[in-house]
């Protein structure tokens, strides 16, 4: 389905991860992307964004708020939202065997969610790590070197999806490329996760804004920006 010109793939997790399997097997690379309500704000006025969106082997919503504008101005209603964090967890949960590079975050944070990862995954192989301050050369040198199979790529919206686009081509063993935002530092511990309860009611954003409120102006974007848009599609 079509959400302001951008595609959704209307998928749960376990059909999204089945999706993934399938790339890991067909030799061919693809890149995955994990729209929110902010994604579809700037992708209206980014008609190179969107291009990079629509051209993802797979786009899966990760905030409530493609859910619920799909219900008001869909085609078809998305029938749920699949988080970065969850996505991630269920990699490393039924995809162990294959080789994952984390690429991205503020020194530090990517080395310490590594570490949950083997907590929770000990056969997990995570066969490099680099904070996203790194130059591109260095970046792809060692994800190179690393022959990871699963790239993900922690940069932030739109940076980490015109990143992948960019650089795909020149990473081989990269099969599939997943820009996760800020997953690192949630699996990581260095931002928490609102309580499932709140995820759930999709009041998320809220606990984010409560949580750090320095990013209010992706809140303002996501809720009433995205909100106006929405509308105005609706009864314009």
């Amino acid at each position: 389905m079509f959400l302001f010109g951008v595609r959704i793939d209307n998928l749960l997790i376990g059909e999204a991860l089945e999706k993934i399997e399938a790339f890991l097997r067909d030799g061919r690379q693809h890149y995955i992307v994990l729209p929110y309500a902010d994604f579809l704000v700037q992708a209206r006025k980014d008609a190179s964004f969107k291009k990079i969106l629509n051209g993802a082997g797979l786009s899966l919503s990760d905030g409530i708020g493609p859910v619920i504008a799909s219900h008001v101005i869909g085609e078809e209603n998305l029938r749920g939202r699949v988080m970065g964090v969850d996505l991630i967890w269920a990699i490393f949960e039924k995809l162990g065997s294959r080789k994952v590079f984390l690429f991205g975050a503020k020194e530090g944070v990517a080395q310490k969610a590594a570490q949950k990862v083997w907590q929770q995954e000990p056969s997990a192989r995570i066969v490099g790590i680099t904070n996203g301050y790194v130059n591109d050369k260095e970046a792809i040198d060692l994800i190179n070197r690393s022959e990871a199979e699963i790239l993900l790529v922690a940069l932030g919206m739109p940076k980490q999806e015109k990143w992948i686009y960019d650089n795909l081509k020149m990473m081989p063993s990269v099969k599939i490329a997943i820009g996760v935002g800020g997953a690192f530092d949630f699996i990581s511990g260095h931002a928490r996760r609102a309580p499932r309860v709140i995820q759930k009611i999709g009041l998320e954003w809220l606990w984010r804004l409560f949580a750090r409120p320095s990013r209010w102006r992706k809140t303002w974007r996501s809720i009433f920006v995205f909100s106006a848009a929405v509308l105005k599609e609706k009864f314009l």
